[in-house]
């Protein structure tokens, strides 16, 4: 919670990076190989997406 209350008060800044993508549907998942990983295919938000310090 201290974090959070921190970039929310401007001390510190939001960063981050997603560690496995988002599938856009329930299809897009269970047309995925489930011992591949990042292979959906048109995902929301792949792998690594997140904020960027700048």
């Amino acid at each position: 919670m201290p974090a959070l209350l921190d970039v929310a008060v401007g001390r510190a800044r939001a960063e981050g990076r997603l560690p496995f993508e988002l599938p856009r549907s329930m299809e897009a998942v269970r047309a995925s190989r489930p011992d591949v990983p990042d292979d959906t295919a048109d995902p929301v938000f792949a792998c690594g997406h997140g904020l960027d310090v700048g």
